[in-house]
């Protein structure tokens, strides 16, 4: 194991007025259970699970590993304070130095931040112990899931250096600075600024030090407030600001800089930087969802954080990637189920203007253990502190599918972390996520509901049944779709349309086009839905799982879980929600092996009419439905090879199947994917 030297020296793109921050990714070992065994050299991110917990095994390694490190300071760090950040340990954390117990850590999806000044002396060679366990455990948040709880370190760590006093990097791992959309409006934005200062010598006088705080507009200082004195270990103000520049969307996500430094005298002690966009809005019950005064109708998607490969030890190229992928599909918000996710991906939602739907891992059932509860309030805190200042965050996500008949009734807690959640940030409303009908769905400022008509066992039409009932019964109640969605695998294709056994292994891509079809025609015809989040976009893990093409997969994705192939559902979205982007495409090219000579062709289409021409003789011309959908009724097909294109003057499209001319059935038939 290589020895980390730690030279603040030969940093010199960090000035003396800013803590230092060393990233400690690479140089780690690895190895399974509490004594030393086969050892592996490893970098972060990292999970033990990324081979045996994708591919349907049920009894992935769920225990105790270990994570080594070798820290020696140099001597530019004497005097100085030392902090260790962790961006996501799963699921329970043990920090040693030298085999000293530092601290423990619940829960895997938060930023824990401890200090090591005391444990740590210059030039000294010391050892760093994680112990991380993702063990089954009834008294951290999510005691259960219907996805993966994957082991490791799987963010960034770091080693953050500081002046005795310094802006709080322990504060919750926050960024220690909170700006507080007070009141916001075309006109004016009221902010409050507050910043936590950690001292650490506590009889330090906090009278000799003041916090300045610049706010930049692309570099040009828009406003500044100096010589902001520390109460208590705060320092807190008021600004406001004249005709803001909006934070829009995508139309226009912009962005400014808040600069806090910390000063004694005229020495610049500590500095910090965060980006924070302006906006106001809300969901009506009546009107749906609006922001910045204008309707703004939410079309997203789910987005589990793991894939092929990696598993949950993703990147931030793994992230831009994903947000690419979703932005093609024409998506303007993405619900980062079940819990909190890396701060990469918030940044980058920030910069592009994506409504982000973050949440609490409060999943399927609650338990009256203290500790559980108290690990939910823990687990609610950090997230809150952590992602603070992120304008893509409107709602702070409580609970997903809380199920009061499977232990204990969770309406108790639901309303203590409502009440919790706006004691913290009192600017942004609550919402949860249900799949029943109970009081706490009315406990949140903003409800969503996860159904699944059309998938298991419900006609499709059921949809827009029970959403009307829904907001009959509750007309003043802002009511979402947080959950849709049917399995596909782009490997099982059928002729004719029927629906599968959602618990078996046959998925055929045809139905979840069809079933996605049939719910957007009802959804777009209900303009007071606040949102609707498809689940999901991409493929992810479920060791629990045994259906589909699959095992261990939950295939109700719209694209594979390598990120490799769009199924025919992503197309019928982008028609119908990517308004930058002309598209024509022809649904069922995974079908590349036909056995009717008769079936119907589909095509989406945002650009109006078509022409489709078979084996080069056309068809005729179509227009598109209120869905982008055109379809051509009982097109005949050639034995062997046939060509299908579609074309208008500003989009073409084309695909070769083949017919086998031995199987001129017209019932449902089975098609071998080989």
């Amino acid at each position: 194991m290589k020895t980390f030297f730690i030279s603040l020296f030969l940093s010199v793109s960090i000035t003396a007025s800013a803590a230092l921050r060393i990233p400690l990714n690479t140089d780690w070992t690895w190895h399974r259970g509490f004594q030393s065994g086969q050892v592996s050299h490893v970098e972060l991110p990292h999970t033990w699970n990324q081979e045996d917990a994708m591919f349907g095994d049920t009894n992935y390694y769920r225990g105790l590993c270990r994570y080594s490190h070798n820290l020696q300071l140099g001597e530019e760090a004497r005097g100085k304070r030392v902090f260790l950040r962790v961006g996501a340990a799963q699921t329970v954390a043990d920090v040693y130095i030298d085999n000293h117990f530092v601290m423990q850590h619940r829960g895997g999806y938060t930023a824990f931040c401890v200090e090591l000044t005391d444990l740590l002396t210059v030039g000294r060679q010391h050892r760093l112990d994680i112990y991380v366990s993702n063990a089954a455990t009834m008294d951290v948040a999510p005691i259960c899931g219907d996805f993966n709880i994957f082991g490791g370190l799987s963010r960034d760590v770091e080693l953050i250096i500081t002046e005795p006093v310094c802006i709080a990097p322990d504060y919750y791992a926050s960024s220690g600075i909170f700006v507080t959309q007070c009141e916001v409006t075309e006109q004016m934005a009221q902010l409050n600024l507050r910043t936590i200062i950690s001292a650490a010598d506590t009889e330090v006088s906090m009278s000799e030090y003041r916090v300045d705080y610049t706010l930049f507009d692309d570099g040009r200082t828009m406003l500044s407030v100096s010589d902001v004195s520390i109460d208590k270990g705060t320092a807190s103000t008021d600004l406001t600001l004249t005709h803001p520049h909006l934070w829009d969307g995508q139309h226009d996500p912009h962005l400014y800089t808040l600069r806090a430094e910390l000063r004694r005298a005229d020495m610049v002690i500590d500095s910090r930087e965060v980006s924070i966009g302006l906006r106001f809005c809300k969901a009506d019950a009546r009107t749906g969802f609006w922001l910045n005064g204008h309707p703004h109708r939410l079309n997203g998607v789910n987005r589990h954080q793991d894939r092929a490969e990696r598993a949950s030890a993703t990147t931030r190229r793994d992230d831009v990637e994903d947000l690419d992928i979703i932005e093609e599909m024409g998506c303007n918000a993405v619900r980062l189920s079940h819990y909190p996710q890396s701060e990469h991906i918030l940044d980058e939602m920030d910069r592009r203007g994506l409504v982000a739907w973050v949440e609490l891992p409060f999943v399927n059932v609650y338990v009256s253990n203290p500790t559980y509860s108290d690990n939910l309030r823990q687990q609610l805190t950090e997230m809150i502190f952590q992602y603070y200042n992120h304008p893509s965050i409107l709602a702070w996500g409580l609970f997903n599918e809380v199920n009061s008949g499977w232990m204990e009734r969770p309406s108790r807690m639901v309303k203590e972390l409502h009440q919790l959640a706006h004691r913290l940030d009192g600017s942004r409303p609550t919402v949860g996520a249900t799949n029943q009908d109970d009081d706490f769905n009315g406990m949140t400022d903003w409800i969503a509901h996860n159904k699944y008509f059309g998938w298991y066992g419900n006609d499709t039409d059921d949809m827009g049944r029970f959403l009307d009932r829904e907001h009959a019964a509750h007309p003043d109640r802002t009511i979402g779709l947080s959950e849709y969605g049917a399995g596909a695998s782009i490997e099982q294709q059928q002729d004719t349309l029927s629906h599968p056994e959602p618990w078996g292994h046959w998925h055929p891509e045809n139905w979840q086009t069809h079933y996605h079809i049939e719910n957007w025609r009802q959804l777009q015809q209900r303009p007071w839905l606040w949102c609707n989040f498809i689940w999901c976009m991409f493929d992810f893990s479920a060791a629990g799982r045994r259906e589909g093409s699959i095992p261990g997969r939950n295939d109700k994705g719209l694209v594979t879980y390598d990120r490799r192939d769009r199924k025919d559902a992503f197309y019928f979205y982008k028609a119908n929600w990517n308004t930058k982007e002309n598209v024509l495409y022809i649904a069922g090219r995974h079908n590349e092996r036909r056995h009717l000579y008769i079936s119907d062709i589909l095509v989406f289409s945002n650009c109006g009419e078509a022409e489709l021409l078979v084996n080069g003789v056309s068809l005729g011309t179509a227009a598109p439905d209120d869905v982008h959908v055109i379809t051509w009724k009982d097109i005949r097909l050639q034995p062997g090879q046939n060509t299908l294109e579609v074309r208008n003057s500003v989009c073409c499209d084309s695909i070769t199947v083949y017919f086998s001319p031995d199987s001129h059935s017209l019932g449902a038939k089975r098609n071998n994917p080989s």
